[in-house]
Formats: structure tokens, C-alpha cells, sequence
């Protein structure tokens, strides 16, 4: 029930225009996808879980604007669904809406706090709204419940070289390295915390490994000039 209206929530629907849509959004057939679940709301507008569907199946077809109507709708149907909630955070990131992306990912993990990737997401997003030590709690706290989570390690090794802790930064790189060797982006990250820990010859290895691994990665090729060492690189 919801507020005061009793209305029935119906978390699914044997509908036949829903279970075709579901065909054809298998399929990768969004466009058709599209048209059936919005027939279904059109006959029954308090099927939530039709909603949070139609709402990604616009996502993934490009329609981000459209899809943060039907996914706002499913979160209103569907309060104690925190998928939607995250789904809808998403949406609201490829907008730019950073701040009601991370409302909607708090939401998320208030219902359901193991959702490790609404926690990825929030580090995503605080990141770029520049809460650098709020997204280092959620990269953290990651590698916490789940080590083998590796690309939390990379996002650790970028917040941390921001924050000026290098030692930490170049902990976390040198673990995803440990266990991802071909992660080119990574060695240049990790050599660029030996630099600033004047490291020169453990940053010289890295960032070599980086251009092995990319010949064309900028950030390890001008590491390398920092250390007079570029044109041996190049070699």
C-alpha cells in the first residue's frame, strides 16, 4: 500500500505486452521493449517493477531524460526496492546530477548496505563532485568486504595521489598490479607515487611497464621525462 490511496503494489505481471517486452529487451531490442511496457502502464500504472524496466530499457537506448521519469515513478511504487534506487542514481550521474545521483545511492544502501556496487557508484560520484575523502571511505570500504573488488584498488590509488598520500596510493596500486599485471594505466599511476616519494628507480620501472603494456600512454611517457629517461623509453 502506498500513503493513503491503497493502491496494490504489483512487483510483477503476467501481462502479455510485459512478457513480450521482456522477450525483446532480451534480445537487445529496446525500441520494441519500449513500446510494450509502456502499453502495459498505460493499462495498469501501478505495476512498479514495469516502470523501474521501462526506465532502464530508455537508458539503454540513450532516452536518460525519459528514463529518470519511469525510474522516479518506480521508486515511488516500489520504496523498499533498493535496485531502483540505484538505478535511478545512475541515471541521474549521466545527467550530471551528481548530488541527486548520491541521494538516490544513499537510498540504495540504506535498504540494502551490501549492495557493493551502489557503494563503487557512490565513490564514482563523490569523486567527481570533488568529496574526495567521501569516496575514499566508499573505495575502501570495498576492498574491506570484498579484496578481490580490484578496481576499487585503482580508484584508492587516484583519490589518495589528490589527497597527497602517496605511501597509501602506491599500497593500492601495487596490489591491483600484484594481481591485474596487464593494467597499463595503473604501472603509470604507480609510477607517479614513487615519484612523489622520490622513489625514482621503482617509478622508472613502473611507468617502463606502462609503456610496454601501452606504448601510448602520455601520463608514464612524461613521468619518465621527469627523470630525464624518456628518450631510453623510446628505445
Amino acid at each position: 500500500m502506498i500513503g493513503d490511496h491503497n493502491i496494490e503494489i504489483r512487483y510483477d505481471s503476467d501481462d502479455p505486452d510485459v512478457l513480450e517486452a521482456y522477450q525483446h529487451e532480451t534480445k537487445g531490442e529496446y525500441e520494441a521493449a519500449i513500446e510494450h511496457y509502456k502499453t502495459a502502464i498505460d493499462k495498469n500504472p501501478n505495476l512498479g517493477i514495469v516502470h523501474k524496466h521501462l526506465g532502464n530499457a530508455l537508458y539503454r537506448f540513450g532516452m536518460v531524460e525519459e528514463s529518470i521519469f519511469y525510474l522516479e515513478k518506480g521508486c515511488e511504487l516500489m520504496p523498499n526496492f533498493p535496485t531502483v534506487f540505484f538505478e535511478t542514481g545512475l541515471a541521474y550521474y549521466r545527467i550530471g546530477s551528481l548530488k541527486k545521483g548520491l541521494e538516490k545511492l544513499k537510498k540504495a544502501l540504506d535498504l540494502d548496505n551490501n549492495l557493493i556496487i551502489a557503494h563503487y557508484w557512490s565513490g564514482i560520484l563523490n569523486y567527481h563532485r570533488g568529496n574526495l575523502n567521501e569516496a575514499y571511505n566508499f573505495f575502501k570500504h570495498i576492498t574491506e568486504v570484498n579484496p578481490r573488488y580490484l578496481i576499487a584498488y585503482f580508484h584508492i590509488g587516484v583519490v589518495c595521489l589528490r589527497l597527497g598520500r602517496y605511501e597509501e596510493a602506491a599500497e593500492a596500486l601495487r596490489t591491483l598490479v600484484e594481481n591485474n599485471p596487464e593494467t597499463p594505466a595503473a604501472y603509470a599511476l604507480l609510477g607517479e607515487a614513487y615519484l612523489n616519494l622520490n622513489k625514482k628507480y621503482e617509478a622508472r620501472i613502473s611507468f617502463k611497464k606502462a609503456l610496454e603494456l601501452d606504448p601510448d600512454d602520455n601520463k608514464a611517457k612524461t613521468g619518465l621525462s621527469h627523470l630525464d629517461d624518456f628518450s631510453e623509453a623510446l628505445i
